[in-house]
């Protein structure tokens, strides 16, 4: 009683306490001290208290391996405490003094086998960018045209790459950027960046993703920092999607909760920022030539370029900046097996780093530093513990093995407190980025097929290549991943384990006291698997362009001089949903191309575009009339762009919108199952196909 006595008290005193934490000095502090010492307390229990005996192999080696997957996990736990303990919100910095003296930037966006209709719009959208022009110079990096694929064995191959190079020189030269290729394809991203590094002179580098968009103001936001710290090597900016991933998808969340992502770029980066460790994450920064020449240039080492360069300048002394404000806009992958693809790299990535410039023993760095990269890196071992953590129970419920040693009573002592208090912790420092179950869900999806590649690399470490992560894929009907057999498999057998957990509660009466916290166990990995099953069975993807909601006073112009007022109600990459009075019905049906033109606001410039009407209906007494973007020249693509991604304050209010309303511990377990069990009717009825493919052992 006493020890339960302890652990509630400590719970409870935190829980009082982080009420506080804003308006009491070092509560924030003193609070995570509390939960950290209930999570000490527990881990302590588990290391003298739970083990089986080593005499008893059966039982002690797979325990000795949960054991294992505890302790990583909770290395990883102590040093993300240390990381967001004191996160830095910082605001934008814009360049002062004469614009003649600002410093120059060269915009870089490597591509490799992106489609030209999306290279256009990140291309038009960064000539937008609000810069003097005689400063800012915007490059196209294609690895799609090199001179060694157009000479390519293949005709086929070699006639693609001629025609890929053909036209983006064209698109190039009428949004007037440089487009710029390489002889060889050679190190990947890094060394394609490197090619282009070595032919210009910008003071500062923009790097972009071909499909990450920029908004008018990301270099207003982020020169100053540059001008007020000459040992700056760095700005880092968030990484906004307008796009669903698979898991957002399929489980309806998107507009919802805040993405996975967000916990990454809104919590983690502004506490690696407080200790100097905010790294280079591949795209949406700005960098400093001076200090990557000091370095020759982005490191290629490992096939996680971005980071491998911050460590090695970081070690060197410079410094970076994250800025917490999203300025571009980008795609995730939106099909499975893509988000598998580019998971696989990050992980290959880190685990490489980890190996071959382990940040322990790197010279150069502080402590804090250290600190920093090593829990950035042991994420990346999430495929080890994630699957241990999930099936470790069906060792008690299937086979009456012992591996974990509890009674009712230390459950109820060490185990709730220790699960209530990483909760806790985990909302009271993530705030509304993280959200129940989630976390966990993203780690076990990945787990099974992403450990092949990580195996892979901790066997050959200088092995792995740099794969481009397709974009742009869609699912086109509804079905199971080609990827979902270990889903399948894995949410099978833990059925199969709680009911063989009350098979021995009724048969076994006298260890009830350990059936019930395997059965606990069990239930939870249970929900947690049938959550992965609802994203593996993939719905089909619609759209192929994202949309955002605007509200915005237009006029549509004709070739007689008509001119109409509309409301432009939502737009997309492609074209503006408009919004336009009935009597307009007829005059909206003739065959031609208005010009639309979108009235200036506060924060916005005026625009004009050249449109295409595809679609005309009635909703709700208003006509909605779809139309796409049909600029007539460089000018109309280039405002097009602007229109659509060059305001920040929209994906602002998007994300603000998304976490509003974080819920409690049980109040996300219940959001997590209302997102879960209504895909269940359709998994189910699917899951015999699915079934028979495995055993016959036919592809999807």
């Amino acid at each position: 009683m006493a020890s339960a006595a302890i652990s509630v008290g400590v719970v409870a005193a935190a829980f009082v306490l982080g009420r506080f934490a804003r308006r009491i000095w070092h509560a924030r502090t003193l609070t995570v001290l509390l939960l950290a010492f209930v999570t000490f307390r527990y881990f302590f229990w588990r290391l003298t208290g739970t083990l089986p005996p080593v005499d008893d192999p059966v039982n002690f080696i797979p325990g000795v391996t949960l054991f294992a997957a505890e302790a990583i996990s909770f290395v990883l736990f102590l040093t993300s405490l240390f990381v967001i303990i004191d996160p830095i919100a910082r605001e934008p910095s814009e360049p002062k003094g004469d614009p003649a003296s600002w410093p120059s930037v060269d915009v870089f966006i490597p591509s490799y086998n992106e489609e030209p209709e999306l290279l256009e719009t990140t291309l038009a959208a960064a000539v937008c960018i609000d810069y003097p022009r005689d400063k800012l110079h915007v490059y196209l990096l294609d690895d799609g045209g090199t001179d060694q694929k157009l000479a390519h064995a293949d005709p086929d191959l070699a006639a693609a790459a001629k025609v890929r190079r053909e036209t983006l020189t064209a698109l190039c030269e009428r949004l007037q950027v440089t487009y710029m290729t390489r002889p060889r394809n050679e190190h990947a991203k890094a060394g394609n960046i490197n090619h282009a590094f070595k032919k210009t002179d910008g003071d500062l580098v923009l790097i972009l993703d071909a499909d990450h968009v920029p908004t008018v103001g990301i270099l207003k936001a982020t020169v100053g920092f540059f001008q007020q710290d000459s040992g700056l090597f760095l700005v880092q900016t968030p990484h906004f999607f307008v796009n669903p991933d698979p898991v957002e998808y399929n489980l309806g969340t998107f507009e919802r909760m805040p993405s996975e992502n967000e916990m990454f770029y809104y919590s983690i980066q502004p506490g690696l920022d407080r200790w100097n460790g905010s790294f280079f994450c591949g795209s949406a920064a700005l960098l400093r030539r001076a200090a990557l020449e000091e370095v020759g240039g982005f490191s290629g080492d490992t096939v996680t370029e971005d980071c491998e360069t911050a460590l090695e300048l970081h070690s060197r002394g410079w410094r970076s900046v994250y800025l917490p404000r999203p300025l571009i806009a980008g795609l995730q992958p939106e099909t499975f097996d893509s988000f598998i693809a580019q998971r696989s790299r990050w992980t290959q990535g880190m685990i490489q780093l980890f190996l071959l410039k382990n940040p322990l023993f790197k010279r150069g760095l502080s402590v804090p530093q250290r600190l920093c990269y090593l829990s950035t890196m042991l994420y990346w071992f999430f495929w080890f513990w994630r699957p241990i953590f999930l099936l470790s129970p069906l060792c008690y419920a299937l086979f009456g093995l012992e591996i974990y040693r509890i009674n009712l009573p230390d459950f109820a002592c060490f185990v709730i407190p220790h699960v209530f208090a990483a909760a806790f912790l985990s909302q009271f420092l993530h705030g509304r980025m993280r959200w129940p179950l989630f976390s966990e869900l993203y780690e076990y999806l990945q787990s099974f097929h992403v450990s092949r590649a990580a195996l892979a690399t901790l066997i050959r470490p200088r092995d792995p290549v740099f794969k481009v992560t397709a974009k742009g894929q869609s699912v086109e009907e509804d079905g199971f991943s080609p990827l979902a057999t270990p889903f399948i498999l894995v949410t099978l057998l833990l059925m199969v384990g709680l009911a063989a957990c009350a098979w021995r509660y009724s048969i076994y009466p006298e260890h009830r006291a350990a059936i019930l916290p395997v059965a606990v166990w069990n239930s939870l990995s249970l929900l947690l698997a049938l959550g992965g099953l609802a994203v593996v069975y993939e719905r089909k993807r619609v759209r192929r362009q994202e949309r955002f909601t605007v509200d915005r006073s237009a006029e549509l112009t004709f070739a007689d001089g008509t001119s109409i007022d509309v409301t432009a109600a939502d737009v997309s990459a492609g074209g503006v949903r408009l919004l336009v009075d009935p009597r307009w019905r007829e005059l909206l049906g003739r065959q031609e191309e208005p010009v639309l033109t979108i009235a200036a606001t506060e924060a916005e410039a005026a625009t004009t575009t050249g449109v295409r009407i595809y679609r005309v209906d009635m909703r709700n007494g208003v006509l909605s009339v779809g139309t796409g973007f049909a600029p007539r020249d460089r000018q109309d693509i280039v405002e097009a762009a602007r229109f659509v991604f060059g305001n920040s304050v929209g994906w602002d209010d998007f994300l603000d919108r998304k976490r509003v309303g974080a819920p409690t511990f049980f109040g996300g377990l219940l959001f997590f199952a209302t997102r879960v069990v209504p895909r269940l009717g359709h998994v189910l009825l699917a899951l015999p196909g699915a079934l028979r493919r495995i055993l016959t052992f036919q592809a999807p």
